[in-house]
């Protein structure tokens, strides 16, 4: 096995045991369990994104997918984490009626090639994904999504600006997501802030160029 690919697996069965730890400690910070005002802004707002095939990428329990089955979209859902995955399918199981559908996969967003996703999809969302993944995967991660995205589709981000986790470094800047998805996407918004603790972080509105499709 190359260096590379050693590399990255060392990466990754790390991050995933942390996250799995927390998972079965009990409900992460991050998992609220309530899709945020930007999500349900794409989805039900005034210029809303009309229902089509949805993408989350770490999708953690489900909340966001179930929500936008619950609004008639075919939602897909990817974390690397067991533990979440299986109680995201348990929540769909649960849930009553979906005018969409929902779809549950484990597996790593640095990879969606390996990944049966199916058709190419309208709307991708990552919601506190990307800023985790080290900083060499990141590339992989943006040519997968970049694959993934319908001609015209929307990416909406959020992510954590730079810090230090212990002594992992995490986080990006406007400018580093600007380069890292300049070949596929267009940037049409940012909104700068910070979440409950103070931690900087921005909403990105990403859209996927019509021309750079059959390149990508």
């Amino acid at each position: 096995m190359p260096r590379t690919a050693i590399a990255h697996l060392v990466r990754l069965l790390r991050r995933r045991l942390f996250f799995t730890l927390l998972y079965r400690r009990g409900r992460p910070p991050w998992d609220t369990g309530i899709s945020p005002p930007e999500l349900v802004a794409v989805v039900e707002g005034a210029h809303a994104t009309p229902p089509g095939r949805a993408l989350d990428l770490g999708c953690g329990t489900g909340t966001n997918c179930l929500y936008l089955a619950h609004h008639g979209w075919h939602a897909v859902g990817v974390d690397f984490v067991r533990a979440a995955v299986a109680q995201a399918e348990a929540k769909a199981r649960r849930a009553d009626r979906l005018p969409g559908s929902v779809r549950f996969l484990r597996g790593d967003v640095t990879r969606l090639e390996a990944l049966d996703l199916g058709e190419p999809f309208t709307l991708l969302l990552d919601l506190g994904c990307l800023h985790g993944i080290p900083a060499a995967d990141r590339p992989r991660y943006a040519a997968g999504v970049a694959r993934a995205a319908a001609p015209g589709a929307l990416y909406l981000l959020y992510a954590f600006g730079p810090r230090m986790m212990g002594r992992r470094p995490i986080g990006l800047t406007a400018d580093e997501v600007r380069a890292l998805f300049a070949r596929a996407f267009a940037v049409e918004r940012i909104e700068s802030g910070s979440d409950r603790s103070g931690t900087p972080s921005a909403w990105y509105w990403l859209r996927r160029h019509v021309e750079a499709h059959a390149r990508a």
